[in-house]
């Protein structure tokens, strides 16, 4: 059962990772994306401010995600290191 719950906890720290990584990307590909579709519809007037997106909150819960995760897993890894002790 540890096994698996030590599996959860470090998929918990590779998906807030990912998470940041993506949110990363997105942010830096987005306003290149938004000039790219102003460029193609050729109307009104570009500002790369409207193509920022607040990715603040979800970074926050990858955050999370990365701490819950290592905490549950060093929490785990020691007390399989209590059982097979004893």
């Amino acid at each position: 059962m540890n096994k698996v719950l030590f599996f959860f906890s470090n998929l918990l720290v590779i998906l807030g990772v990912c998470t940041l990584f993506v949110t990363g990307i997105l942010s830096k590909i987005l306003p290149m994306l938004g000039r790219a579709a102003y460029q193609a519809a050729a109307a009104g007037s570009y500002s790369q401010e409207d193509y920022i997106v607040n990715f603040t909150t979800i970074n926050i819960f990858a955050f999370l995600l990365i701490a819950i995760g290592a905490v549950s897993s060093y929490l785990i890894y020691k007390q399989v290191l209590v059982e097979t002790e004893v």
